[in-house]
């Protein structure tokens, strides 16, 4: 084989899938670098699989190529994923115009990879894939002009590469003493291996490329071998996209947040990672240079506990609309899936790159009405993957299924989960404050020891003795968000009412009260709950607001000279929640014993 044509280099790269994916479980086991959260052969699974599977082949290997880039660029995920893809964008750029790869333009696109790969990370760290990728170039150049044949070229570099490879436990501390390879360098050997044996033999036997691409990938998560403690919380990635963007603009003002920072893609495209505390700030600083979509943030510091210090035999799983304060979801080890709060095409992960007074800021600013989605089936099915392979069982707890599709889409993500451990979704039926009280029984329960089966017969009582009250300075964000039809809408405006907010025993919302001012409405609230509290003693309360902590500490404080015992906790409001709630929200969560 002299040269390649679209078509056969698609394959190529698809032998190369083949090879990586036979390999995602080893890559896992040995991720300890930059940070041992076990993914990353499924990454890079995962990264060539929507580059190929989105990828539109042509006869032209230029143009091929540039659809592989893009799909890579588009479905790239995590450090080692990110890296691929601007790899590919690299080779793109280089071959974009040919319509037949020949060895020596082959060699000039690897050496504009390699280029590429390092401009993308703020400090390229050698013991890495780009260790690899710079010994491939090396060796594709020194054999170039005597390898007879493609196949020769990739033949006689293989044994360079692999020795790049082994050399990598030798280049980093942290590799040497967990005794393995880095694993983004070992999936990229896979890569060109697989490559170079189709163009040597072509697909394996029975290979059918178009049956292959369809089957459901694996998104486990092995033992991780080895690791520390991450310094950095959040794994925070995104794709920007806009006419004219500043990759270097953008790796300057993110380079301050964090560590591992990639910046890949092109003028109109970008692929952002980086390791960081702060990942609204560095979503912000990734909006101001275009339009974000894409969002993903992952919670390293808890996938690491789950590893290596998990507390319990049953994990516990919610949504971003449960309101309860961070130290106590740290001091339970609960996994909060966001939900994306949407303005236009730009997206935000609720409660951590959103909050409440971003949201009312972007909100006076919108044109249109902003929204807020569930995650998607793909994100609960492979949390729920990583927790079954720490776990023993698994129980989440989510929104009221009537206000939110979120517990439809994590129940449906359960129920094709094929592994037999036993995963249970309960609809709340309540929201906000009220949620957080019944998650934190829920935590209780389990680090009390009680058995899934005991733990989750307890969920509807603990619901039935949830309460919640939602205080609304205007009604507008309800009506425009659906919770409130228009009708009830005017007639609360005609009568210059500030109504009381509540959920009913299915889920739904109705409206209470008839306060002409805020300051009844509050005084209605609180009344509401000590009338409660006589009649049924309260285990618990809380406070939550809109973005108005100086309210919601006074509301705190009359509730607890009523009472006469303070709120669990005064928190801010979730954005979804602000979303239909409006500025200046007050909510009085009750949990009775």
């Amino acid at each position: 084989m002299s040269g390649l044509d679209g078509n056969q280099i698609y394959q190529a790269f698809y032998a190369g899938l083949l090879r990586v994916r036979a390999a995602q479980d080893r890559l896992n086991h040995i991720n300890v670098y930059p940070v041992a959260d076990g993914d990353t052969g499924t990454n890079i699974t995962a990264t060539l699989s929507h580059a190929l599977e989105s990828a539109q082949v042509s006869d032209s290997a230029g143009e091929t190529l540039a659809s592989v880039a893009d799909g890579a660029l588009m479905g790239a995920r995590g450090n080692s994923g990110i890296i691929f893809a601007q790899f590919f964008s690299g080779l793109s750029e280089s071959l974009v115009h040919v319509r037949e790869i020949e060895k020596e333009a082959f060699v000039r696109g690897v050496e504009n990879a390699r280029s590429r790969a390092y401009e993308a990370i703020s400090n390229p760290q050698e013991g890495t894939i780009l260790s690899v990728i710079h010994a491939w170039a090396e060796a594709l150049r020194r054999e170039v002009a005597s390898a007879p044949s493609m196949h020769e070229l990739f033949s006689r570099t293989m044994p360079s590469v692999r020795h790049a490879l082994e050399h990598t436990s030798e280049q980093l501390a942290v590799l040497k003493a967990a005794g393995v390879v880095d694993a983004g360098a070992s999936g990229f050997v896979e890569f060109i291996a697989g490559a170079e044996r189709f163009i040597k033999r072509g697909l394996p036997a029975g290979t059918s490329i178009r049956g292959a691409r369809k089957k459901k990938e694996r998104d486990e998560t092995s033992d991780v071998h080895g690791g520390e403690r991450p310094v950095f919380r959040y794994c925070t990635e995104a794709m920007v996209v806009g006419e004219t963007i500043d990759r270097e603009a953008l790796r300057s003002v993110l380079d301050p947040l964090g560590d591992s920072l990639i910046v890949a893609g092109n003028d109109e495209r970008a692929r952002i990672h980086i390791h960081t505390d702060e990942p609204a700030q560095a979503f912000a600083s990734i909006g101001a240079h275009g339009r974000v979509i894409q969002p993903k943030v992952d919670d390293m510091r808890l996938q690491y506990e789950v590893v290596h210090e998990r507390k319990y035999p049953i994990a516990l799983v919610t949504d971003s609309v449960c309101d309860l304060p961070q130290e106590l979801i740290d001091q339970y080890q609960i996994h909060v899936v966001p939900l994306h709060v949407l303005f236009g095409k730009s997206e935000y992960l609720d409660k951590l790159t959103i909050d409440p007074g971003l949201f009312f800021s972007l909100a006076e600013r919108a044109e249109v009405f902003p929204t807020s989605s569930q995650p998607a089936v793909g994100l609960f099915s492979r949390l729920y993957s990583f927790l079954s392979s720490h776990y023993e069982s698994v129980i989440a707890v989510h929104t009221a299924g009537r206000l939110s599709g979120t517990y439809s889409t994590s129940a449906l993500a359960a129920e094709t989960l094929e592994d037999g451990k036993k995963i249970s979704v309960v609809d709340s039926r309540t929201l906000t404050g009220s949620l957080g009280l019944i998650v934190l029984r829920v935590a209780e329960e389990i680090a009390a020891g009680k058995s899934h089966d005991e733990v989750v017969a307890e969920i509807d009582g603990f619901a039935d003795k949830a309460e919640l009250f939602v205080g609304v300075h205007t009604l507008d964000f309800l009506i425009r968000g659906g919770r409130v039809t228009p009708l009830e809408g005017v007639l609360a405006r005609a009568l210059h009412l500030k109504p009381i907010v509540s959920v009913n025993e299915e889920g739904g919302s109705v409206l209470y009260g008839k306060a002409l001012s805020i300051r009844q409405n509050i005084a209605k609230m609180v009344k509401m709950t000590a009338r409660i509290h006589a009649e049924t003693p309260l285990r618990n309360y809380a406070v939550v607001h809109g973005h108005d902590l100086a309210a919601a500490n006074d509301v705190a404080a009359r509730l607890e000279r009523e009472l006469g015992f303070p709120p669990l906790y005064v928190e801010e409001i979730s954005s979804v929640a602000a979303l239909h709630g409006g500025p200046g929200a007050m909510a009085v969560a009750l949990m009775r014993e």
